[in-house]
């Protein structure tokens, strides 16, 4: 029963993805299965009518045909035949050539549609939520298990399609020969009931394939992350033999799949043939069965059991891939399905007199209490100090201002405004945020100053931007000035140069709050002084949050908050 409901569970997503088109599918799958068994069983008649096999008589169907087509006044001769099997044998390809374009578009837009829905829901889910997921995994979800969904479901498609031919020839047979027809089917049925340890085996695999998957993105991700130390520590084998072992056990599980899919389907090829034989020596043996009708049964039953190493082979694959179609749906319901906020529907919320926190209590699940009745006052154009031993709260105290965590107890305010969900996305437009690693992604120097403004910015303004932060022949160096294209921005600028250009991006947001994080702690004491001289000059403007484990930056903040319970 469990089963079953999963089944219907999966088949909801395909559901709700162009149900008509599917529908579609579905009716020509239907068409062609018919037409294709009805081709064949039309070479009885039509041999016969031609005295093909002469001294025979005529069977059911070919006398069905004779007087239909005496009743219809048509003349039944080689060109009236030739002319039937071409308009069929012409639609069954057009039929499928149809059916592959619509299989293959409605693939690639459920691969689309599912993995642009997962995308947009671990982007607008809760800060603390995806902080509880490992980016490996969801990086797999989106890449490799995503389209594993759709080939579960294309899968699904390519055994109703067997299921429906094997039907129609087993209809066409049972009009030959009820008894031979009762005997192929039941030879395939016990052999599917004794196969199905490899249907069993196959979600083991799936599993398996799965894990070696995530330690192979793993074992990437981490090198990458560390490329520098390696690099310098000569490491390099420890990465190298990591990812062989991931690449052999994935190597070995896919090698398993396959043999754990091929055996089943080479029992079923020789038993076809042993019962086909079997068929054949008993048909013609006991006489009861025009040799043309007996040509055409076997022409069927060489097209039934086919299907059914077909459709055994779907089992084993749709098994392998339910542990993907697990990961996936999972997902899906786990995170909520959020809609974009307008960029332009709510203003900025200033900060004109204070940012107050009253009464605050929060603890991480499972850990220690961080803050038990906090409460702090944060003057509006002053740079506000946040110190304090490392694991006291200081990045969790910038977080729950900016909204990214909510207290357990207590309130957050600015100029008297409580900060509820209702002003939250007005109140996330005023802050700029620079961490303590500056993030930039591949693409022209413009690109990554303006991306995070949600606006259009001229070029004039960028250069003010620039020259504000002292960073404006970091852009002339390069002969492409603001279009200069760099990858691994890391290795381009030095850290006091990323930090500027990363300030930058954050002070083209124009915001009404700057929370800097540890944004000095890479930097060397020169490089230290020029960023904090520009924060300095920027309290005119804003209100600075600093949060900071250097003692020696505390001459230039205007209130110091020191999170182990002094605060000045």
């Amino acid at each position: 029963m469990n089963r079953i409901r999963f089944i219907l569970k999966t088949f909801h997503l395909l559901r709700e993805h162009q149900p008509g088109k599917l529908a579609l599918i579905f009716a020509i799958t239907l068409v062609n299965g018919i037409n294709s068994g009805f081709s064949i069983v039309l070479l009885i008649p039509l041999l016969q009518l031609l005295d093909v096999g002469s001294g025979e008589p005529s069977d059911g169907l070919a006398l069905f045909f004779r007087n239909l087509s005496e009743k219809a006044g048509l003349e039944l001769n080689i060109g009236t035949i030739l002319l039937v099997y071409l308009v069929l044998l012409t639609v069954t390809p057009l039929l499928q050539y149809w059916k592959s374009l619509l299989d293959a578009g409605y693939q690639r837009s459920f691969i689309y549609t599912i993995r642009r829905r997962l995308f947009r829901k671990i982007i607008l889910a809760d800060w603390s939520l995806l902080n509880r997921k490992s980016k490996t995994n969801l990086l797999q979800v989106l890449t490799n298990e995503v389209p594993n969904l759709a080939g579960y479901f294309y899968i699904y498609l390519q055994m109703l399609m067997s299921l429906i031919m094997v039907c129609v020839y087993i209809a066409w047979a049972i009009l030959l020969s009820a008894k031979y027809t009762f005997f192929i089917v039941g030879v395939g049925i016990l052999l599917f009931i004794f196969l199905r340890r490899y249907i069993f085996r196959a979600f083991h695999l799936g599993e398996g394939f799965i894990d070696s998957y995530r330690r192979l993105l793993k074992y990437i991700d981490d090198f990458w992350q560390t490329v520098k130390i390696a690099k310098v520590h000569s490491s390099e084998d420890f990465y190298y033999n990591k990812f062989d072992e991931a690449s052999s056990s994935l190597l070995s599980m896919e090698y398993q799949m396959q043999k754990n899919s091929s055996l089943p389907q080479l029992i079923y090829r020789i038993a076809g043939i042993l019962v086909l034989v079997a068929i054949v020596y008993a048909g013609y043996n006991s006489g009861q069965i025009p040799l043309t009708s007996l040509f055409i049964l076997i022409l069927l039953f060489s097209r039934i059991f086919p299907q059914f190493v077909g459709i055994n082979s779907n089992v084993n694959r749709i098994i392998t891939l339910v542990p993907s179609v697990k990961l996936v749906m999972q997902l899906d319901e786990e995170l909520s399905d959020n809609r974009f906020q307008s960029s332009t529907a709510e203003k900025a919320l200033p900060v004109e007199k204070e940012i107050s926190l009253r009464n605050i209590d929060f603890s991480y699940s499972g850990g220690k209490q961080l803050f038990n009745n906090f409460s702090e006052t944060i003057p509006a154009k002053k740079i506000t100090g946040i110190i304090g031993e490392s694991g006291r709260g200081k990045t969790t105290l910038i977080d729950i201002i900016a909204g990214l965590q909510k207290p357990e107890k207590g309130l957050v305010s600015v100029d008297g405004q409580l900060l509820n969900d209702e002003f939250l996305s007005s109140w996330k437009k005023s802050i700029g945020y620079l961490p303590q690693d500056s993030f930039f992604i591949d693409g022209s120097l413009r690109e990554n100053l303006v991306w995070d403004s949600r606006q259009e910015i001229a070029d004039n303004l960028i250069w003010e931007v620039l020259d504000q932060v002292n960073a404006v022949h970091l852009a002339k160096r390069f002969s492409n000035g603001l279009d200069e294209y760099i990858a691994n921005y890391q290795f381009s600028f030095s850290g006091g140069e990323c930090q500027r250009l990363a300030l930058a991006r954050v002070l083209l947001r124009k915001p009404h709050l700057l929370l800097l994080d540890e944004a000095t702690s890479s930097l060397d004491t020169e490089n230290e002084r020029q960023i904090m001289e520009v924060i300095v000059q920027l309290k005119k403007q804003v209100t600075i949050i600093f949060v900071t484990h250097r003692l020696t930056l505390l001459p230039y903040f205007d209130k110091i908050i020191q999170l182990d319970g002094l605060s000045s």
